[in-house]
C-alpha cells in the first residue's frame, strides 16, 4: 500500500545494516571494516527513575498515517485516546516529512496538500489539533521535522520547485563519479548539503518558526539531522570549507579523502579529519537549533532520533555520543578530537533505534538489549536513552513485541515505538500495553 512507503524506506535502511552485519561484512558506510564493540564496562546509569515515570512515546509518521489522519479530527482524537489507554505518555507527530513541506502553520515553508495519492482538503491546523487533543488527555506532544531533506521522488518538494536552491542539494561521490542527489535514482529522499551556510540558515529559520508558532509544544525533534551517507557531501563548497577547517589546501580531491576499491572505502590522507569535520558540521547545527528553541521557550524539549549502531554511524556524519566519550580509544576511524563534537549533552530527549530482531544480548550492538546498553555507554549519562522499537519486526510476534517493550523500559530510560501504523496493522496495541504494565510492575517490586 502506498501509505506504507515511507515506513518501508526507514525499515530497509535499518534492515540493510542488520543484514550486512549478520553476514560478517561491514555495513554500507562501514566499508572500512570497523572494530567490533568490545567494551565490558557497564554503561553510566541515569538516576534511578521508576518505570511509571519514564517516557513512553508513540511515533506517528505523517506519510504512513496520512490517509487516516489528514482530514479527520475525530481520528486524531481516537488514536490519541488509544495511545493513552495503552500506556503511552507522549507522542511524536511527524510534521515535516521527507517532501520538506509541513503540516503546521508556517510563514516559511509551504503546507502539505497531498502525500502520495492522499489529498488533504481539511483546513484545520494539523499540529495544533494534535497539541490541543493530546493535552486534553494529559499526553505530551513532540513535533518532528525531517530537517535535512528538501524533497522526495514521490512528492516533490522545495528542491524540485525552486531552481535557485539547486546548489543546496548534496553532491554524492560514487565509484562512477560525483553527481547531485537530484540525479540519483537510488536516493528517494533528497538531502541538502549540511555544510552549505545558506542551508543551515534556512533550516534554523524553520526550527525558529516552529518554536515561535507553537510555543506550547512539549518538544521539537530533529530527524534525518545528518549527511545522506558516506558518499556525501563532495561539492566544491564543502571542499573549500574543509580546507578552512584543516588549514591547508586539499589536493587530489576527493581521492585524498578516500578512494573506492570496489564497494569498499580506502581511506586517504585526510579521511579521519574529514569524518571529524562532518561531525562538527552536524554538532554546530544542533547547538544553534537548540539555542533557537530555548530562546523562545526554555521548557520545550530539544531532541533527536538516531540509529543505535554507533560503530558505523560516522557514515552519516553524526557523533551522538557524549563529548566526554573518546571514540578514538575504541575505533580506528576516529581522531582524538572527534569527541569534541559529541552532541548528547545538547539533548533533552534522545531516541535510539534498537531495531534488531534479536531481543537479548548485552554485548551485541544489534540486539534490542545491546543497542540500548551500548547507546548508554557512549552517551555517558548526558541524556536519558529511550530505546526505539520497530513495529514491523514484530509482525505476528506479539510476545516479542511485549518483551521488547519490557526491555526498553527496564534496561533503558524510556520507550519509543515506531510506528502507530504497525500497531494498527498487526493489532499490537495489547502486546505493547502488556509490556508497559509488566515493566511497571517489575519496577515496583
Amino acid at each position: 500500500m502506498l501509505f506504507l512507503f515511507a515506513m518501508k524506506i526507514k525499515f530497509y535502511i535499518a534492515f540493510f545494516y542488520l543484514l550486512i552485519h549478520a553476514s560478517c561484512s561491514s555495513p554500507e558506510g562501514n566499508k572500512l571494516g570497523d572494530d567490533e564493540v568490545q567494551w565490558k564496562e557497564p554503561p553510566v546509569q541515569q538516576p534511578s527513575v521508576p518505570v511509571s515515570e519514564k517516557p513512553k512515546i508513540l511515533w506517528i509518521d505523517a506519510s504512513a498515517n496520512f490517509e487516516y489522519l489528514a482530514n479527520s479530527k475525530e481520528n486524531v482524537r481516537n488514536c490519541l485516546v488509544k495511545a493513552k489507554n495503552t500506556g503511552f505518555t507522549e507522542v511524536v507527530v511527524d510534521v515535516r516529512p521527507t517532501c520538506g513541506d509541513v503540516l503546521y502553520e508556517s510563514g516559511i515553508v509551504e503546507q502539505i496538500k497531498k502525500l502520495g495519492n492522499i489529498e488533504r482538503t481539511a483546513t484545520w491546523d494539523y499540529l495544533g489539533t494534535f497539541i490541543e487533543e493530546a493535552h486534553n488527555l494529559g499526553l505530551k506532544v513532540n513535533a518532528n521535522i525531517n530537517i535535512m531533506v528538501g524533497g522526495n521522488i514521490r512528492d516533490g518538494g522545495v528542491l524540485y520547485r525552486e531552481t535557485d536552491k539547486s546548489s543546496w542539494a548534496t553532491q554524492l561521490y560514487y565509484p562512477s563519479g560525483i553527481i547531485s542527489i537530484m540525479d540519483d535514482e537510488k536516493s528517494h529522499a533528497k538531502f541538502f548539503n549540511p555544510v552549505n551556510p545558506e542551508v543551515q540558515t534556512y533550516l534554523l529559520s524553520i526550527v525558529e518558526d516552529l518554536a515561535q508558532n507553537y510555543s506550547n509544544v512539549d518538544g521539537i525533534i530533529l530527524d534525518r539531522a545528518r549527511f545522506n551517507s558516506i558518499e556525501s557531501d563532495f561539492s566544491p563548497l564543502t571542499k573549500v570549507e574543509f580546507e578552512k577547517y584543516i588549514g591547508t589546501t586539499v589536493n587530489s580531491f576527493p581521492y585524498s579523502v578516500f578512494t573506492w576499491k570496489g564497494d569498499k572505502v580506502e581511506p586517504g590522507t585526510h579521511y579521519k579529519k574529514w569524518l571529524e569535520f562532518r561531525a562538527k558540521t552536524i554538532y554546530d547545527l544542533f547547538e544553534n537549533a537548540r539555542k533557537k528553541v530555548k530562546e523562545i521557550n526554555p521548557d520545550i524539549k530539544f531532541g533527536t532520533y538516531t540509529g543505535s549502531w554507533y560503530s558505523s554511524y560516522y557514515n552519516e556524519g553524526v557523533n551522538w555520543a557524549s563529548n566526554r566519550f573518546d571514540a578514538s580509544l575504541h575505533y580506528s576511524w576516529a581522531t582524538p578530537e572527534y569527541k569534541n563534537y559529541g552532541y548528547a549533552s545538547l539533548l533533552d530527549l534522545y531516541m535510539t533505534g534498537a531495531y534488531g530482531q534479536t531481543l537479548y544480548g548485552a554485548e551485541n550492538e544489534w540486539s534490542v538489549e545491546g543497542a540500548i546498553l551500548n547507546a548508554k555507554k557512549v552517551t555517558l549519562g548526558d541524556v536519558a536513552v529511550c530505546g526505539s522499537l520497530y513495529g514491523l519486526n514484530f509482525e505476528n510476534k506479539p510476545n516479542d513485541a511485549e518483551e521488547a517493550v519490557f526491555i526498553a523500559l527496564t534496561v533503558g530510560d524510556g520507550l519509543m515505538f515506531f510506528d502507530m501504523i504497525y500497531l494498527n496493522m498487526y493489532n499490537q496495541w495489547d502486546a505493547v500495553k502488556k509490556g508497559i504494565d509488566r515493566a511497571i510492575e517489575y519496577s515496583n517490586n
